[in-house]
Formats: structure tokens, sequence, C-alpha cells
């Protein structure tokens, strides 16, 4: 049966999303701790390159057998991997005081050289046209511009408070990158952590606030039509009155979306259900078609499957304010979860029908020897 997940890209994508929690069987679930934490295909889609923190490698793992073929020693935690659009050289972050961008040939599958990065680096992003490779330094609070063929830096553009994941859009014109924490005071009537939008051609940075209670961000995906990015985060309660609070509701997890022309906020909805939360939001990825949307957490051992099209219908059909609903029919009578579309960061039963959560654990240990 032909689906937008039919592509052996798009597997591996669904299976890298997994690798990113450390759910996959075999070795991950070994007493020898790997720690994957990032992954990549090669364009063909026939080998795994997997970044282990835990035991300093990077992992080579056959897709067909499910086999590692070949370990990598890299000189510190590995903590991002990219390919580049040519799909000739894995980009394997090597997170320390003083990291290293280690360049894998893919063909060979040998190391060919390091790139010096800043503090913790992670999420290395190639540009479309393979000219750039951008870098998070992560303690450094800063976002590495380094040239791939010289294997020098050429900049370090300045962002909010620990990068830790980015993504480009197909043009090529602006880098989002996830801010791990807020640099509010925790005090404060707001704290949220932001998005920083670069702009590729001048280096320059803007911020793009996440709602009230936004922490934690450590996923961010650009649409394949660049038309939105998205972040996964928690979002916390710490306002609400103390009855929600009792009954447990402290946090929740979200995506937020983001308008990339406008770079600005476009809404946020609520990953968790009703009665069954989906804790710690980790990595998010698009389908190749941009239908779907994955999203892996780590707290709960899964994955959701959202339906884009029908999120971005949804929406796009709620009322902006409470007259419009009312002209449309609605009754502000708790009827509808979200009455506009500023109720939407509070509708725990927003994806209904248009999300499948997927349990790792039994998938990972029946679709692999």
């Amino acid at each position: 049966m032909k689906s937008s997940f039919a592509s052996i890209r798009s597997l591996s994508a669904l299976v890298g999303i997994a690798l990113v929690c450390g759910m996959l069987s075999g070795e991950v679930l070994s007493a020898e701790y790997l720690g994957p934490t990032a992954v990549v295909a090669s364009k063909d889609g026939k080998t795994l390159f997997v970044a282990n923190v835990d035991s300093k490698q990077l992992a080579l793992v056959d897709v067909a057998s499910g086999e590692v073929g070949k370990r990598l020693d890299i000189p510190g935690e590995g903590s991002g991997v990219a390919i580049s659009p040519d799909g000739s050289t894995v980009y394997a972050t090597c997170a320390g005081p003083k990291s290293t961008v280690c360049l894998v040939d893919v063909k060979s599958g040998e190391l060919t050289g390091s790139i010096p990065a800043g503090h913790t680096a992670v999420a290395p992003v190639p540009s479309p046209d393979g000219k750039t490779l951008y870098v998070c330094n992560r303690f450094d609070n800063d976002v590495s511009v380094i040239d791939p063929e010289t294997k020098r830096e050429t900049a370090r553009i300045p962002v909010t408070r620990e990068p830790i994941a980015a993504a480009i859009t197909p043009d090529g014109k602006t880098l989002f990158v996830g801010n791990h924490i807020s640099t509010d005071r925790a005090d404060g009537f707001d704290v949220a952590a932001v998005v920083t939008a670069i702009d590729t051609e001048s280096n320059t940075a803007e911020t793009i606030r996440l709602p009230n209670g936004a922490t934690g961000v450590n996923g961010v995906c650009v649409s394949p039509d660049g038309k939105f990015a998205y972040a996964v985060h928690v979002l916390a309660r710490y306002q609400m009155p103390t009855t929600p609070l009792e009954r447990g509701w402290v946090n929740t997890n979200a995506l937020s979306i983001i308008d990339v022309a406008g770079k600005k906020m476009y809404n946020t909805v609520l990953l968790d259900d009703v009665d069954l939360g989906a804790a710690n939001p980790w990595g998010v990825l698009c389908s190749p078609d941009g239908s779907k949307i994955c999203v892996s957490h780590a707290g709960t051992q899964e994955l959701s499957v959202i339906d884009a099209v029908a999120m971005h219908e949804k929406l796009a059909n709620m009322p902006a304010t409470k007259e419009e609903a009312r002209e449309r029919g609605r009754q502000d009578n708790n009827a509808y979860a979200s009455f506009t579309a500023a109720d939407v960061p509070n509708d725990l039963a927003f994806l209904v029908g248009m999300r499948q959560r997927v349990s790792w654990i039994a998938t990972a240990r029946t679709a692999w020897p």
C-alpha cells in the first residue's frame, strides 16, 4: 500500500526520530550504554549514521540488516549529525568545552577531517547549496558559520540561551534555532524560551517568543514548502490555580508553529491527550511531502504522527475573535474546547482524530533482528 512514508528516506526519518529517544532495539537496549542521540540516513537510504554520546562513537548501521557495520571513535560526545546536500559527507558534532565537527566520507565510511567549534557543539545544519555549515554552540550561546570547503569558521552569531536545535528553510534564507531555556527571571509574570530566526545573508538574528511557560525546547524543523517552522517543547502551567495543579496539570507538552514569512508565532497545539500525557517531546520532523509531522517523546517512549494537512486546516478555520465565533453559531459554553484561535494552546483535545501515537518499544523489538 502506498503512503507518504513508503520511501526508504521517510522510513529512515521515522527510525531516526526513534533513535533520538534511544528506543531502537539491539545494542541500544543492551547493558552497554552507547547513548544514541542523533541520526541521519545516507541519500540512498542504505546506511544510518548514529551519533553516540556515552561511547563517543559514530555508528554506521546497515538498514537492511539492522546491524552495526562500523564504529568510528570520535573526539567527544556524539551530539549531532547531518549529511551534505550532495550526499558525500556526514558532519558529526563531537561535544566538549572545545568541540569538534568530524567529517565522514559516506562512500568509504572513514573519517576525513575535522573542524573546530565552540562549547558543546550540537545540531549541525548544512545550507541547501552545501556551501555553508551552521553549528549550534550550546554553552557559548551562539551559532558557528563554517565554510566546509576551507574548514574554517567565518562568523559567530549570538543567540539567546543554550541553542540546541536548528533547521534551515528550503531556500536557505532563514535558519531557525531553538533556544533550550529562557533568559527571563524565574519569578517573572511571563517566562518563555525563544526561537531565533537568522537571516543567512546578513547573519543577523531576531527572536520569536514562544508562549508563556515554554521551556525545554529540544527540536526544530521546517516544512518542505518552507511556510512553517515547528518547535517542540514543554509548556509549564505555573500560573494555574491550585485546583488544576492538584489534579496534576503542572506541565503540558506542545508543538509551536511559526509563520516563516512573517517570522512570528502562528499558534501552539498540545501534544497531550485529556487523560494521557505525551511527555518530553524531543525530536520533530516532517515527512518529505509535508503531509505528516512526527514527534518523538522521550518520556513516554513513543512517536506522535500528526496529520499536518488536517491540523493546518483546522487552525486556519478557527475564529479569530469571540464575535466571529458567535457569528458562526458557536456558543461560549465549553461545547467547543477551542472557542477562538487564542484558546488552542489550552485545548487538550485539539489533535483528536489527527494524531496517531506509536509505541516504539514494541515496534523496535519486532521491526529489527
